[in-house]
């Protein structure tokens, strides 16, 4: 199968991780992939050097594809999806949506009227199924032509080795997000929590991302009094979670730290959905740990202390190595890219 995946941009974030993991497996098992824009991370057979892709650039992608003709593109954002929509008016080219996040309302709504021509679409946890299924669901469809189908997907991730832990070495707490006016009030919430531990003067707390929240975490960070190192963005923060005890965030941030063996606690788009446990771990998939939380959840810092402690008090059990084990089955990159293969030569028939 040739596919063609479209990004918006290579910037550092859960779209670009997903996109650099599902390539390779997509080569691994044989399939021709093309992503555009793409760079070495990427395991594509051809990076295509264009500047953004917008709709009104379509004829002059159609020209460049003549020699790829793809089966199918795969796309992310709404621009792209817009292009991909043209794609198929007129050149044929069938196109899959593959939605990461819930949108706005008036986002959503556009994202409809581009369904119409879709091939299929993609969800990443339940609760995003569930919004997806029922937004083509309420779409109105051209005449003879039924709804998109919906896949339940999942984000892939690589097992690495299990964290080592130092006996006897301080508590390591780690924060891992994009640090916008969104979520930077959460890692803020998240730095006051660990002033309110009993052990907070031995913690060493590590703060991994960028935004436009950055300088004011680092000045709450110097009030509290908290022994904090700010990494910045960080292309591969792998290295730094191994050094980790308790990895704090949602979606791919947290994955790279549950798949390592520390304990986790998810705070994520819709607040503090707590601390990661075999009990909880189905739900905390179904949300994504708390990024796609149909309810909101707590943000205040009581909450967030208090579901910080139940994940630390973890670390003296086996919860976190039972909880690696299940993330790894669960978010293994070859299951989930067969799934989708399958679901994309069900949507796109003439893909081989």
């Amino acid at each position: 199968m040739k596919i063609l995946i479209l990004l918006r941009d290579l910037s550092l974030n859960g779209i670009t991780t997903y996109n650099r993991i599902l390539s390779r497996a997509l080569t691994d098992q044989g399939h021709e992939v093309y992503v555009w824009p793409s760079d070495a991370t990427m395991s594509s057979r051809k990076a295509f050097k264009l500047p953004l892709l917008h709709p009104w650039m379509a004829a002059l992608v159609r020209h460049r594809l003549q020699d790829v003709r793809p089966d199918l593109v795969l796309v992310h954002h709404y621009t792209q999806a817009r292009l991909a929509h043209r794609l198929q008016a007129t050149a044929g080219i069938p196109w899959v949506a593959v939605m990461h996040n819930a949108h706005s309302p008036r986002r959503m709504a556009q994202w409809a009227r581009l369904y119409g021509n879709a091939a299929g679409v993609v969800t990443m946890c339940e609760t995003l199924r569930a919004q997806y299924t029922a937004l083509v669901e309420r779409t109105e469809m051209p005449a003879g032509r039924a709804p998109p189908p919906v896949l339940l997907s999942r984000l892939p991730i690589d097992a690495p080795p299990a964290r080592t832990h130092r006996p006897g070495a301080p508590l390591r707490l780690a924060y891992c997000s994009r640090l916008s006016a969104q979520k930077g009030p959460r890692c803020e919430a998240w730095l006051r929590a660990i002033a309110t531990l009993p052990e907070r003067a031995e913690c060493k707390v590590l703060v991994i991302g960028a935004g436009s929240y950055l300088e004011r975490l680092r000045r709450i960070a110097a009030q509290l009094g908290l022994q904090a190192e700010f990494s910045g963005q960080l292309a591969d923060p792998g290295s730094r979670l191994d050094e980790v005890d308790v990895i704090t965030g949602a979606g791919y941030a947290l994955m790279e730290g549950l798949v390592r063996g520390c304990s986790g606690l998810a705070l994520g788009f819709s607040g503090c959905f707590g601390a990661i446990g075999e009990h909880n771990l189905e739900p905390a998939f179904g949300v994504n740990f708390g990024d796609q939380s149909v309810q909101p959840n707590a943000t205040d810092v009581a909450s967030i202390a208090c579901e910080l402690r139940l994940a630390i008090d973890a670390l003296q059990g086996a919860g976190p190595g039972r909880v690696r084990e299940r993330c790894i089955e669960h978010f293994r990159p070859a299951p989930i890219v067969g799934e989708l293969v399958d679901f994309l030569r069900q949507v796109a028939p003439g893909a081989r």
